[in-house]
């Protein structure tokens, strides 16, 4: 056989290769981050302490269903959903509203805007520790001290349920508050002028053009916001770590802290494993359903 006829057999074999070779690094990406999942699903079945290796076991599903039976599980799931849905709400909320602010005729809005970006410049723990000094229960803390100006008793922040609650929520705010208000103020800038024009035509008010205009146009921005602000909410560990550790009486006690103080504070790593496996599963349970959302938010405004 001649050279000319096997040279297209072998660009075609090198050609069959090209797509597993360009491929690789993202399988061997996959592999790492398939790798500690199924490692921890498989330590969720059993009943491993960290100070009795000896006693390693496996128990299959025993860790999900003694969840089910454990009152404190009960009531981290109540709470990161509740404080899930109050994070998002006033997160995006506020958010809203400083971007439609911004996106005004503002004197010194580049001002504003470079200052809005110190908070997500600051990490997370750093942030926390600074509130928590700044909300001392008695007068040292500044906010205590700055609301005994106006005659106020001062509020003991972290030591009562609702105000541990409270709290952690104002401190999640300050720090997300800025990356939700200039996704919003980016999104309105990007807007088309085209809706507004015709609405002006029309005679149509602020407030009717703000609701027929702005927010259909804005609605893919602002649930792609939600979806951000719920994923990280359900997750939320380092504030509630670094200000409240899960208390008073375990108030401020989410799944992600729940999973730590099994694993890493109880030493029962399978019972630890299992709680983090449910909130994984949670968190894309969510994500999907607002992902869906998105979808057809984002068909509906190109339609």
């Amino acid at each position: 056989m001649s050279d000319v006829a096997i040279a297209p057999r072998r660009r075609r074999r090198r050609g069959w290769a090209l797509p597993y070779l360009l491929m690789a690094p993202a399988l061997v990406l996959l592999a790492g981050m398939l790798y500690p999942f199924a490692l921890g699903v498989y330590y969720s079945m059993t009943r491993y302490w960290l100070q009795y290796p000896n006693r390693f076991r496996f128990i299959w599903f025993d860790n999900y269903l003694d969840l089910l039976e454990e009152p404190l599980f009960s009531r981290a799931f109540q709470f990161t959903l509740g404080f899930t849905v109050a994070a998002v709400v006033v997160q995006v909320g506020l958010g809203l509203a400083v971007a439609l602010f911004l996106h005004g005729r503002v004197p010194g809005r580049a001002v504003i805007r470079a200052l809005m970006l110190m908070p997500l410049m600051i990490p997370p723990v750093i942030t926390a520790l600074m509130w928590k000094i700044m909300m001392a229960s008695s007068e040292a803390g500044i906010l205590n001290h700055m609301l005994s100006w106006i005659g106020i008793d001062p509020v003991n922040w972290f030591g009562s349920i609702n105000g541990a609650i409270v709290s952690v929520l104002i401190i999640d705010t300050w720090g997300n508050l800025p990356f939700v208000a200039l996704i919003l103020l980016g999104a309105l800038q990007a807007l088309p002028t085209e809706p507004y024009e015709a609405a002006k035509v029309d005679g149509a008010g602020p407030i009717d053009t703000f609701r027929y205009v702005t927010l259909p146009l804005l609605m893919p921005f602002i649930v792609l916001v939600v979806m951000f602000r719920a994923m990280d909410s359900l997750r939320i560990f380092d504030v509630i770590y670094a200000t409240t550790g899960g208390g008073p009486n375990d108030a401020t006690t989410n799944l992600h802290i729940m999973a730590y103080q099994y694993g890493f504070q109880w030493y029962q790593m399978g019972k630890g494993m299992a709680q983090a496996i449910v909130l994984l599963i949670l968190v894309v349970i969510v994500s999907t359903l607002l992902m869906k959302l998105w979808n057809k938010a984002s068909e509906r405004t190109v339609n």
